[in-house]
């Protein structure tokens, strides 16, 4: 028995090492090994589950950690950990409930009251979450993510001089953090403190030269003070340490527009050029596009991860699947494959164009991330947004509402391109282009390209499938 402890210690340790060292398939390795002789060891289960998820593989880890708070329940790490890879895949009931549970058994831990916080945020319980974060505050005064999940919490309430109040806490135990420099600086733009705001976001960029999120929002503050030129200078910046970056192309865009180039925003928004719609055919295995569509239908309205749209995404009244992507068999390992497809045909048209930041960039090779979005009655929509960290993106409609084959009833149900967020600040009219969704429709377009849904009133589902092409890395 002392010979099989050392070698289950010995085996910790290799692990604990091989983790440290990006070795996460070797560190899976030796603690399943370990298992063998100790099946229900705590600390190899929780640090197998970590090698797991680190190695690409979440199932694996969920299993593992289900093991460890099954036989061990209150072992608030093993409790917390799994609700972080709930969290990560979209599972945000079960990862409230571990959060909650983590905090419940170790109160004096500030990240277990600031996770559940960020997971009651993710479901809509704002004024729970609210709660949340002031009691990670409460178990540690110099706990500066909660002050920061707190002031954005109160930000999106409308209650902006009490966010301003928690970023200047956040930034007091953590000055150098760019994110809450930045949600400091456009909490004081929703104030009409723009001078404030601009010298705010200045400095976010200066602590982190690729935080794109720091230079949009200085681009947006620029602009609504009318110095358009700052704002281009701040976008041509950032994309010659970023070229083809997709959130500053669209600030750009929007710059441009503000400026009258109208015709420069035609070329860097070529709706005709770059968006492109696409009929897919029936995959092997299928009798027709209908059968197909209604296993994917199946299998999106079956999904574990499908909940009400979080709050932090652009869908109304509508529910949210988590990551799509990596089912070994079955209709969404068949669709990604023809998204694959589709995107390098996408890839082939563009030829070359060495003067356009889209085409210069585009991706050689590529990774893939989908999710699915459900709406199922009367004012769903999605709001106006882009794709920053992704390349190329696309969505596919699995089931449409009837209306939107109805004239009479405009464009109720399409999806609209060019018209930006009401998050930036824009006066100018830019170019739109609307396309009719259809059952077995791809649309293909640039991530920078603003998109929306129209708003329609009738009690019927729409399923569609979102995705983003994104470099490997």
């Amino acid at each position: 028995m002392a010979a099989e402890r050392l070698r289950v210690k010995e085996a910790i340790s290799r692990a604990q090492r091989c983790l440290e060292e990006g070795r996460a398939r070797d560190a899976l390795g030796l603690c399943e090994t370990a298992r063998k002789v100790a099946p229900h060891h705590p600390v190899l289960l929780k640090l197998g589950a970590i090698a797991a998820f680190q190695s690409g593989d979440p199932q694996k880890a969920i299993d593992l950690l289900g093991a460890a708070v099954a036989r061990y329940p209150n072992d608030a790490e093993a409790q917390y950990n799994l609700g972080v890879i709930h969290q990560a895949g979209g599972l945000m009931e079960a990862a409230l409930a571990n959060f909650a549970r983590a905090a419940e058994l170790a109160p004096a831990s500030a990240a277990g009251h600031y996770n559940k916080a960020t997971a009651l945020h993710e479901l809509g319980r704002v004024d729970e979450a609210i709660h949340a974060y002031r009691d990670a505050v409460a178990a540690d005064s110099n706990y500066a993510p909660a002050y920061a999940g707190l002031a954005f919490v109160l930000r999106a309430k409308g209650q902006l001089e009490e966010a301003i109040a928690a970023y200047e806490k956040a930034l007091q135990f953590d000055p150098g953090d760019s994110q809450t420099q930045t949600g400091y600086g456009v909490t004081l733009q929703h104030l009409g403190r723009l001078s404030e705001a601009a010298a705010a976001l200045r400095y976010a960029t200066a602590l982190d030269l690729d935080y794109s999120d720091a230079c949009t929002n200085l681009v947006d503050v620029l602009v609504e003070q009318g110095n358009l030129n700052a704002a281009l200078a701040e976008c041509d910046r950032y994309l010659a340490r970023h070229p083809g970056d997709s959130g500053v192309l669209a600030a750009k865009a929007i710059v441009l527009g503000e400026s009258g180039a109208l015709q420069d925003v035609s070329r860097l928004v070529n709706l005709d050029r770059f968006l492109v719609p696409e009929r897919l055919t029936a995959p092997a295995g299928f009798a027709d596009i209908e059968t197909f569509n209604a296993a994917l239908s199946e299998r999106i309205l079956s999904h574990p991860s499908l909940v009400e749209a979080p709050a932090s995404h652009a869908t109304r009244a509508g529910k949210h699947t988590g990551e799509l992507i990596g089912e070994a068999s079955g209709p969404m390992a068949t669709f990604q494959t023809m998204v694959d497809d589709a995107v390098t045909r996408y890839r082939a048209r563009l030829g070359d164009d060495p003067t356009h930041p889209f085409v210069v960039n585009a991706l050689s090779q590529w990774r893939l991330t989908a999710w699915s979005i459900v709406l199922q009655g009367a004012g769903g929509y999605q709001a106006s947004h882009i794709h920053p960290s992704a390349w190329l993106s696309g969505v596919y409609y699995a089931r449409v509402p009837a209306i939107v084959k109805d004239s009479s009833a405009g464009k109720a149900g399409w999806i609209e391109f060019g018209q930006p967020s009401k998050d930036f600040y824009w006066t100018w009219q830019p170019p739109l282009r609307a396309v009719r969704p259809e059952p077995g429709l791809l649309v293909l377009f640039p991530s920078y390209f603003f998109h929306r849904t129209i708003a329609y009133d009738l009690d019927e589902t729409r399923i569609s499938i979102a995705f983003d092409v994104l470099p490997i890395g």
